[in-house]
C-alpha cells in the first residue's frame, strides 16, 4: 500500500517577469548555444578539427577562446555563455556563478 504524503513547500522560488520578446531571443540563443554544443561534444568523440563555421558562430554567440582550443575547453565555454542566458529566481545572487564563469574565460582567453 503506498502512502502519499504532502509537504508544504515554504518560500518558493519567484521569477520576475519576462517581456516575450526578451524570451524569445533568450531561449533561441540557448538552443543555438545547445546546438553548437551538441556538434562539440561529436568533435570531441571523434578527435577531428573543430569546423570553422563552428567556431564563427561560437565567437558570435560571445564564447571568447584562444587558438588552438580543444573541443572540451569549448564545451566547457559553452556552458559559462549559457549561464549568462539563464534565469534566476528572484532572491538569489549570481556572485558565485559570475565568478566561476569569468575564472573559466580568463582561462580559455589566455
Amino acid at each position: 500500500m503506498a502512502t502519499f504524503v504532502r509537504n508544504r513547500v515554504l518560500n518558493q522560488m519567484v521569477w520576475s517577469a519576462e517581456e516575450e520578446r526578451q524570451r524569445v531571443q533568450r531561449r533561441e540563443t540557448l538552443c543555438e548555444l545547445d546546438g553548437l554544443l551538441t556538434q562539440l561534444e561529436e568533435v570531441n568523440l571523434r578527435g577531428g578539427p573543430i569546423p570553422t563555421r563552428v567556431l564563427v558562430s561560437l565567437r558570435r554567440r560571445g564564447v571568447s577562446f584562444r587558438p588552438r582550443t580543444s573541443a572540451a575547453e569549448l564545451i566547457e565555454a559553452v556552458f559559462v555563455v549559457q549561464e549568462r542566458f539563464m534565469r534566476q529566481p528572484d532572491g538569489v545572487h549570481r556572485d558565485m556563478a559570475s565568478t566561476t564563469a569569468s575564472e573559466l574565460s580568463r582561462r580559455l582567453a589566455s
